[in-house]
């Protein structure tokens, strides 16, 4: 295969010369780092929350379903990411007993839905999360409960459920004798049942409870129970262990969660999936059972909910997190769920972390964030701080600054602008419906008119003039099957050369059940273009209704033989690709009156049949070129499955590279460089600078490296490139040009100075900002500047220097550049050299200093820009434009420039004034004293204290002399975005007529 590769690279001329240097990747232009939008006002799913207190503040860490591990050293006032180089999907968090800094944390989160993520073992940290070690446990996928020993920190338990989608021996509960450094298995069942639960006797560390899980999912389907779930005891360190019945349930059983009370250790509690699920309590350390309660409230969901946690001082309050709060004050036989005031939870709850030392306070880690109370859940308060939403897909349009839009899991449709005054803050992000969020679209024509949609293609428009919504989900139709709509039905919008009945241009809005519809009025009228375009295998439809499973879940996550992904083709509107759940891939050329199914193509190239068509991509450089990707991962197939087809689908190759991991979800070809094509998978973002050859993960784009990555879009007018992931939210690296650059560029050359595009003048907006006590977690805002990339084939250990010079070839800016290996970018804030202020006096923090550092702007033209890296130099032109819309015109911009050179010239007179007689006191200090010299001597300070500030001691006290009044002078003008009128810059005048003076009055002094 390598010999394979190297043939294949040798061919491809000047770049793959580039890509075959070893050190080449993703750091090579890590400065083209991702802007992070969050958002926190939605959060996402939280699944362990554990804490501890260290210097006298309360450390907390915090597992995410799909966003890694977050740690705060106050409280939850505020987070850090602290796993982004590791497994995003997190299980269990335990910390080592006594210890704020030892933490256990399983990768693959338990809460067994559709959408759950994969882990990659069992990983360590001794110094508060700064370093990672992975210690194990690789294949399990799935990590539920992390347990150590009270009495001894080395004995460490980890129940893995396993794989959800297959049969593997890589499961059960696991024991440690020696902090994780060698693993035993000691309780198994078969390939098919799992360890869902553990727990150690708090006094009597050999007891341990566990409970064992069977079940199964696939993409038809859900199974919760079996005969291998059951409930077991060990009295000896889980040498041997008995399995408990008495008083629980006979039959089948599905997943069993089990806490013993900290307070009471005898008494242990246990929520048991059964035929009638329910919650038992032992009081003599599990050996009989009682039945408390089967409320609905407690018992609903048990697969999913599986969180029990009993008060560490008080043996009677009982907290039973589920789809609401719940909580007892009788030690489980009644459960309220009253809440009063503040803000009102999230619903859906995976974790409780109960502060020991003040067990009022509660953290509750819901499917939308984290809250905090300090009342035991009575009251609730939003931690608007942790930005870990899991969007599905998301989507722009076209309007300045440009919005995205996205659908979250369990968490609504949402837009945002990409930028705003302040960063986008959580209060810019506006909800667009509620449920669990998907395919949110702008009409094609009409971006006031948006598309969303909720679980199981439940579809509506929403006219953003007036605020109002509609339902649009086509109806069933005579002699049409009831239709099927996947939990995540794709809505697409494409533009259309047809024309309404009024003449008016229309858009293509296409959704996809079983049938393709097609409405080109809004979604108020739907004609269905195809026959049922998937396999229609009855055998695995509405399996939901019949699930052997001992509990039944049907949310239409289940919902299969459905459309999944839609694509027009971007320059012809009758050439439509659609690709189902169940492995089909169709194709029509005639707007649908027929169609052909092109999935023996993919199963020649290597992907298992029936693979799940995750995305298209009709390359808008060759009519012939097709990506699909494809994912099997619900018939337990991990692998990326990436394709290309270079003769309209009838064959295909599939991308090949040691750097993938994960399901594959989204591929994306550049729409102006067809060399550079983007991949996202459930582990991670790939890039390609060469069609697909090779690849490179990013890790260096400011994106954990395992990110899960569910769709990527790149603007068209921008060129900004838009990721959405299932756990982190949105990002955006703006501008991808230099990367289009690199792709045709001579790798080789020791220095590369790439075109520099031309610039508007623009600035970005300053105001409305959203309170400061509000906003929560902040994305930064796009930069508006000039920006200067170029490459360096190796680190420079001089300084790069940036020279720019104007029309008239004069020298005005100078800038220090980045040496690093690779692509370097410099911005250039459409200023010249600041002016040299007059010395001398306490300064700090005054107008004074920062005239110091502020330059003017310089006026529309063109500016020749060269950069200087050792004994390399390389130039290019800029192009600096004026933007007449927003008030910055080629006159306004060229009169402010001039009134700011004329105070910027004052600024250098009073410098070399100062200067001067500087060095004439020093020369007359070191003369004979006389009283002629001695009266000059006074003379000559008294007219430099009217000059300057010399009596200024602090930053509190402030004084006035000329300098002061035309360093603010100054600053006013080169901060601002417009001239001065004509009655203003008469102020110019009167600081040049008292300078003139000054100046006549130091020949006289002199």
């Amino acid at each position: 295969m390598r010999v394979l590769l190297v043939a294949l690279i040798s061919g491809m001329g000047i770049l793959l010369h580039a890509q075959n240097i070893p050190s080449f990747n993703t750091a090579q232009f890590q400065v083209m780092g991702a802007r992070a939008l969050g958002p926190s006002t939605m959060s996402g799913r939280i699944t362990a929350i554990e804490g501890a207190y260290a210097d006298a503040q309360l450390n907390l860490y915090v597992g995410t379903a799909g966003g890694g591990i977050w740690k705060s050293q106050n409280g939850g006032q505020s987070f850090t990411p602290i796993f982004d180089k590791y497994n995003q999907s997190i299980g269990a968090l335990a910390l080592e007993p006594g210890s704020a800094r030892v933490v256990y944390a399983g990768t693959g989160e338990s809460n067994m839905r559709n959408s759950v993520s994969i882990g990659a073992g069992l990983y360590k940290t001794t110094d508060g999360g700064s370093n990672w070690q992975k210690i194990g446990l690789d294949s399990t996928e799935h990590i539920s409960k992390i347990a150590i020993d009270p009495a001894d920190k080395k004995v460490v338990y980890v129940a893995a459920p396993g794989p959800l989608f297959k049969s593997s021996t890589h499961r059960g509960l696991y024991k440690s004798t020696d902090a994780g450094k060698t693993w035993e298995k000691i309780l198994f069942i078969n390939a098919n049942t799992g360890c869902a639960d553990v727990a150690v006797h708090p006094t009597n560390p050999n007891i341990v409870f566990a409970s064992t899980w069977e079940f199964r999912r696939k993409p038809f389907s859900f199974v919760s129970g079996g005969s291998g779930s059951a409930f077991y005891k060990s009295v000896d360190g889980g040498k041997t262990w008995n399995k408990l019945t008495k008083g629980l349930p006979e039959g089948n059983l599905g997943r069993i969660v089990v806490t013993i009370n900290p307070s009471k250790p005898s008494q242990v509690l246990a929520l048991v999936e059964a035929k009638e699920s329910a919650l038992y309590q032992s009081n003599d350390e599990g050996e009989t059972w009682t039945k408390l309660t089967s409320a609905t409230g407690l018992t609903a969901r048990p697969f999913y909910f599986s969180t029990l946690v009993i008060d560490p001082k008080d043996p009677k309050r009982v907290y039973r997190p589920a789809y609401d709060f719940n909580y007892s004050n009788d030690g489980g036989a009644t459960f309220a769920n009253t809440v009063i005031g503040g803000v009102a939870p999230h619903a859906d709850h995976h974790a409780l972390w109960i502060n020991p030392s003040n067990t009022d306070m509660l953290f509750l880690g819901t499917d939308g964030g984290v809250y905090l109370s300090y009342n035991k859940g009575v009251t609730w308060q939003f931690l608007n701080n942790l930005p870990v939403p899991q969007f599905y897909h998301v989507s722009i349009d076209n309007q300045s600054p440009y919005n995205i839009y996205g659908g979250l899991q369990d968490n609504n449709n949402w837009m945002a602008p990409n930028t705003a005054p302040g960063g986008v803050a959580a209060t810019d992000w506006k909800a667009l419906g509620g449920g669990d969020g998907f395919w949110v679209q702008p009409d094609a024509i009409d971006e006031k008119i948006v598309y969303a949609e909720s679980q199981g293609g439940e579809m509506y428009r929403i006219n953003l003039r007036t605020g109002l919504s509609a339902g649009i989900k086509p109806k069933k139709q005579a002699g049409e099957e009831d239709h099927r709509w996947n939990w995540n039905t794709p809505i697409v919008t494409a533009k259309s050369s047809t024309k309404s009945a009024t003449g008016n241009s229309q858009s293509n809005l296409y959704v996809g059940a079983q049938y393709l519809f097609r409405s080109r009025d809004n979604g108020r009228n739907w004609e269905r273009i195809s026959p049922d375009l998937t396999t229609n295998n009855k055998a695995i439809q509405n399996k939901a209704e019949t699930s052997e499973s001992v509990t039944g879940d049907n949310t239409s996550a289940e919902n299969h033989c459905t459309i999944f992904t839609i694509v027009q083709h971007p320059k012809n509107e009758n050439i439509i690709w659609v690709g189902t759940d169940d492995g089909n891939l169709m194709f029509t050329n005639n707007g649908g009156k027929t169609w052909t199914n092109k999935a023996n193509a993919f199963v020649k190239a290597g992907v298992p049949a029936n693979a799940w068509i995750s995305s298209i991509e009709l390359s808008v450089h060759d009519a012939n070129r097709i990506f699909v990707t494809l994912d099997h991962h619900m018939y337990g197939d991990n692998n990326t499955y990436a394709l290309v087809s270079n003769d309209g689908g009838n064959s295909f190759t599939k991308f090949e590279s040691e750097e993938f991991t994960g399901f594959a979800h989204i591929i994306r070809e550049d729409p102006k460089a067809p060399e550079l094509l983007f991949l996202g998978t459930e582990s991670g973002f790939f890039i390609s600078l060469n069609a697909g050859k090779t690849w490179m993960r990013s890790k260096y784009q400011n994106l954990p490296w395992y990110s899960l990555v569910r769709d990527i879009k790149i603007h068209p007018i921008t060129n900004d490139l838009i990721i959405a992931t299932h756990g982190r939210g949105v990002y955006i690296i703006d501008d991808i040009q230099p990367l289009r650059e690199m792709v045709k560029s001579d790798l080789n050359k020791s220095l590369l100075f790439y075109p520099i595009q031309s610039f508007k003048y623009e600035y970005g907006a300053q105001y409305p900002q959203a309170a400061s006590n509000l906003v929560g977690y902040v994305g930064a805002s796009k930069s508006l500047a000039p920006t200067f990339y170029y490459y360096l084939k190796e680190r420079s250990n001089d300084v790069v220097k940036i020279a720019i010079y104007n029309a008239a070839n004069q020298k005005i800016k100078d800038l220090n550049g980045t040496g690093l290996k690779g692509l370097n970018k410099v911005y250039w804030t459409l200023t010249s050299n600041p002016p040299r202020v007059a010395k001398g006096g306490f300064v700090a923090q005054s107008s004074i200093q920062y005239a110091g550092f502020y330059g003017p702007k310089v006026p529309a033209g063109k500016y020749r820009i060269v950069v200087k890296a050792g004994k390399d130099s390389s130039e290019q032109m800029l192009a600096v434009l004026p933007n007449p819309a927003a008030g910055l015109s080629e006159m306004a911009l060229q009169k402010l420039h001039q009134q700011s050179m004329r105070v910027f010239l004052l600024q250098e007179q009073l410098a070399d004034m100062v200067d001067t007689i500087d060095v004439k006191l020093a020369a007359w200090n070191k003369m004979p004293s006389s009283d002629e010299i001695g009266q000059k001597i006074k003379a000559l300070d008294s007219f430099k204290r009217e000059l300057i500030e010399l009596n200024r001691k602090s930053i509190f006290f402030d004084e006035t002399k000329f300098r002061k009044r035309i360093s603010d002078f100054y600053l006013d003008l080169v901060t601002a975005l417009e001239p001065l009128s004509e009655g203003q810059e008469k102020g110019i005048n009167v600081l040049e007529t008292e300078m003139k003076g000054f100046k006549t009055r130091l020949k006289q002094l002199l």
